[in-house]
């Protein structure tokens, strides 16, 4: 399948280094036919906003929500690669 990240913003090593401190990001994959928004997390965030929305809410709930070891871009690229390559994108 052929696709296209579109980052939040244009991204630096500055910006990829405090996005990777954050463990967390914001995408979107967009491709022939469609687009979805994709939140990126990394283990350790992940845990902690569940952990805060069990909390405050009682429950945690995400849609398309993607793990990977680590926010880097490297990471990202590879993790949506892989989906894409299972039509993960034009699931619904």
């Amino acid at each position: 399948m052929d696709y296209r990240i579109e980052w939040p913003v244009p991204m630096d090593e500055y910006d990829w280094a405090i996005q990777q401190a954050k463990g967390w990001l914001a995408v979107t994959v967009a491709w022939e036919g469609g687009r979805r928004a994709v939140e990126v997390y990394d283990p350790d965030r992940l845990a902690q906003s569940v952990a805060v929305e069990l909390d405050r809410l009682g429950h945690f709930i995400a849609r398309d929500l993607l793990v990977v070891p680590s926010v880097t871009r490297e990471h990202v690229e590879a993790a949506v690669s892989a989906i894409a390559d299972e039509d993960f994108f034009r699931r619904r």
